[in-house]
């Protein structure tokens, strides 16, 4: 993947801004207008990075793509070279950052629902960014299993699509509920079902 340049403060702050009012409000529901009033910035800056907001809508998806790698790069780097200390870890790490004040869902998520049926080219980026996630994951529980539970009948693929499945389906009803615990509370549960299935 290649690495993001550089945005200019000014890219920035829009993106940071439509960032905030989509997760709250959708992307439909939010206006340019008020993704410009939210940044402080003219009409006419918007329209010198982004075509559209669609095209702005791409653009916080390769953002977010790239912070998720990032973030997912620090998890591994700290948990050490163990495949099943790094799934635990990236399980843990998922769980803590849901109940951070800052986290209202997730923008995959989000696009997910509310644009799949009319925005094509923005479905394939939030397939992409799902599917990449659960690569990652994936490649790491086929290490774990290897050496930890190499009998054993379990899909690792399901394993880690469900982890994406439970993750999207825990942010909707944190949303719903109002109770940023849900989240943790149920990769708890994931956790606790994993060290069943790998004995550890």
């Amino acid at each position: 993947m290649k690495t993001i340049k550089q945005e200019s403060p000014t890219k920035k702050a829009l993106l940071d801004a439509a960032h905030t009012l989509m997760i709250e409000k959708g992307f439909v529901a939010t206006s340019v207008d008020e993704i410009c009033k939210a940044a402080k910035v003219t009409k006419g800056s918007f329209f010198h990075y982004f075509k559209s907001k669609e095209e702005m809508g791409k653009a916080l998806l390769a953002r977010f793509s790239q912070m998720s790698s990032d973030f997912v790069k620090t998890i591994f780097s700290e948990a050490g070279e163990d495949p099943l200390d790094r799934v635990y870890a990236f399980i843990d790490a998922f769980a803590e950052m849901s109940e951070r004040p800052e986290n209202r869902g997730c923008l995959v998520g989000t696009f997910s629902q509310e644009l799949s049926e009319t925005h094509p080219e923005i479905r394939c980026l939030c397939a992409q960014n799902f599917d990449r996630m659960a690569d990652i994951f994936k490649e790491n529980l086929e290490k774990a299993k290897a050496k930890y539970a190499p009998e054993a009948s379990f899909d690792v693929k399901s394993l880690a699509d469900s982890f994406i499945a439970l993750m999207q389906g825990s942010l909707i009803l944190m949303k719903v509920q109002q109770d940023r615990s849900i989240t943790k509370k149920n990769l708890n549960h994931y956790k606790e079902y994993l060290k069943y299935l790998f004995g550890r």
